[in-house]
């Protein structure tokens, strides 16, 4: 496809996507997405363009930023490589977001360097490994142990399964044993339970699980985050929290709980979930967020895109509508490392962000341009602080 062609499509696709396309363009675009390539191509644009509309544009400037963003994934659509155009999408979008912003950025303040030269290597991130608590009182690093029981993906380390042990599921409803996993600053894990159920889990979380289900309940007990891809049974699947239980038969979900967290959340991908807190019982539905304020103890519902609020367990960390010290926090988690706001960004300002796992620096800047902050590295910390001209 020629570029004159790209640039025809990619503009066909941004009307469609700001609500300007009319009945023609409506019924090219129809006829276009048929085509599996198209639909993928689409959904990597999709998310890029999310991302880029959530910061305003000037008039003056809106051409020359639409040129930059056209050009950006014409570029990686020419690579022809699908699998690391699906992680080039998803990964730039800070990237992409940083494109428009400077836009804006400049025109009040001028070209700024808001790291100066700072290296990012130069900071320390977490070093504290995953740990598994047998049910003898052992602590075990699943990456390099080999331990009865469970069995390691050995595609993937960070993946651990008890499923399909027939030694497990001779053990008698009088035994039942339990087994934790911790997960630091920086990491993620993913545990297969004993009946099929696939959990993933973020950084700074914690999980404690029986090693073979028996009873009439399958109970989990969790601290932090998790995403739950549950086995379908008759027997209820309950995560219990320090706020809430939530159950379900068989459904994926996504369920935050943090120690110091402000708020309690369960957001649903799939199917039906009944959530248990302060007496009372709600059930939600695909695409809905329960949230549970800690301090004023209301539960509130809203609708939210759930497949982009829980991208986190494919490496992908998707912030919407943060304060600056909840990204700040999420990010310190996510990354691995320790950050110091020491800026004075006023709490009633929200943030979005999508951020990938490994490009710190890009997702930094972000911050920095986003904020209107600058940083440095100091002692291997990241310090935070208000700008200076």
């Amino acid at each position: 496809m020629s570029d004159h062609q790209d640039d025809k499509t990619d503009r066909l696709l941004s009307r469609i996507l700001n609500g300007s396309a009319n009945s023609a363009d409506i019924e090219l675009f129809a006829e276009w997405i048929k085509d599996l390539s198209n639909e993928r191509y689409f959904e990597q644009y999709k998310e890029m363009w999310h991302v880029a509309n959530e910061v305003e544009v000037s008039k003056e400037h809106l051409g020359s930023s639409l040129s930059v963003f056209l050009g950006y994934i014409r570029k990686r659509r020419r690579e022809r490589l699908v699998r690391r155009r699906v992680l080039y999408s998803l990964s730039a979008a800070a990237t992409i977001l940083l494109f428009f912003g400077l836009f804006i950025f400049n025109d009040k303040y001028g070209p700024v360097n808001f790291g100066g030269e700072e290296s990012f290597e130069d900071l320390a991130y977490c070093k504290d490994s995953i740990k598994v608590e047998l049910s003898d009182g052992r602590v075990v690093n699943p990456i390099n142990s080999t331990i009865p029981g469970f069995s390691v993906n050995p595609v993937n380390h960070r993946e651990i399964s008890y499923a399909d042990n027939e030694q497990l599921k001779s053990t008698k409803k009088d035994s039942v044993r339990y087994n934790s996993v911790t997960i630091p600053a920086g990491e993620r894990f993913a545990v297969v339970l004993s009946d099929g159920t696939k959990v993933y889990l973020n950084s700074n979380s914690y999980i404690r699980y029986p090693v073979n289900f028996s009873g009439d309940t399958r109970d989990v007990t969790l601290v932090g985050r998790a995403y739950f891809d549950v086995a379908k049974s008759k027997i209820p699947f309950i995560v219990n929290t320090s706020d809430m239980k939530v159950e379900v038969l068989g459904t994926s979900f996504d369920v935050e709980s943090r120690k110091n967290g402000k708020s309690t959340s369960v957001i649903l991908v799939e199917g039906s979930v009944k959530v248990l807190a302060d007496g009372q019982s709600r059930i939600i539905s695909p695409d809905e967020k329960l949230s549970i304020d800690r301090f004023k103890r209301n539960i509130s519902v809203t609708n939210v895109d759930a497949k982009t609020l829980t991208l986190w367990k494919d490496g992908v960390l998707v912030l919407k509508d943060n304060t600056f010290d909840e990204m700040i926090e999420s990010l310190c988690s996510w990354y691995g490392v320790e950050i110091i706001d020491n800026s004075t960004v006023p709490e009633t300002e929200r943030f979005n962000g999508r951020f990938d796992r490994e490009n710190i620096a890009t997702a930094v800047e972000t911050i920095a341009l986003s904020a209107k902050v600058g940083y440095r590295i100091e002692d291997g910390k990241l310090i935070i602080e208000d700008f200076k001209k």
